[in-house]
């Protein structure tokens, strides 16, 4: 709600409106109220009115005063507990109190400690490690040696194998015809046919020719396969 009397300017919450000039009455409007001060400012003097007036003083009850006198004791003292704790805690925290210098240097002792004791597993783990890479040189020199001998060995067999092919070859080659022999050699196969035909039986023996019979030739003279062929 808001009230005009002989005045153009109506607060309406915190903005002032101008209005038309009204007569001297008082509009009431839903939902609209003029906003005034609660207390008047600090740098204006009191009232002419006020000047001399002494307010009365506010009566608190004794039981009332006791137990807000013992409630701020409590806070009082709960709160000077907690400020010294605190100091406590800052004290002991800081770097250069007791606490925390003795802190560094159990620390620091504790630190060249692990030093010392790294220092001497790195020594220990590398003396192993010597071990083992000797072991494993030594190993691998073993290996190359039998390599080596083994390689020394297979070339000895392969220049004998050859050596042998070489002698056979040399023999083989005594049988072979030359050319001036070519034409009697010729003769000879032709008067001296050759059947490289055979038949084997169930037992293993071997009746060579074309037509060649068991009872044409004596059973002791008999040709039979060896056992490594019959398996």
């Amino acid at each position: 709600m808001f009230s005009a009397v002989k005045s153009n300017v109506v607060n309406v919450g915190r903005v002032n409106r101008l209005w038309l000039p009204l007569n001297d009455v008082t509009v009431t409007l839903a939902g609209v109220q003029s906003v005034r001060r609660k207390r008047k400012p600090l740098w204006l003097p009191p009232a002419k009115s006020k000047m001399f007036k002494i307010p009365p003083r506010k009566y608190i009850p004794e039981e009332e005063s006791r137990e807000l006198l013992r409630l701020y004791n409590n806070y009082r003292t709960q709160m000077k507990i907690i400020r010294r704790h605190l100091k406590n805690e800052v004290e002991r925290t800081a770097a250069t109190s007791e606490l925390a210098l003795q802190q560094a240097a159990e620390e620091e002792a504790e630190h060249q400690a692990l030093m010392e004791y790294n220092l001497q597993e790195n020594l220990r783990v590398a003396a192993l490690r010597e071990k083992r890479v000797q072991k494993e040189f030594e190993a691998e020199m073993a290996r190359v040696e039998a390599t080596k001998k083994y390689q020394e060995e297979r070339a000895l067999l392969a220049e004998e194998e050859a050596m042998l092919i070489i002698t056979e070859t040399q023999e083989f080659a005594k049988s072979f015809i030359k050319r001036e022999d070519l034409e009697q050699a010729i003769e000879t196969a032709i008067a001296n046919p050759v059947d490289y035909n055979f038949a084997v039986d169930n037992e293993g023996h071997v009746f060579r020719g074309r037509l060649t019979k068991p009872q044409d030739t004596d059973e002791k003279d008999w040709e039979k396969l060896p056992a490594t062929a019959m398996q």
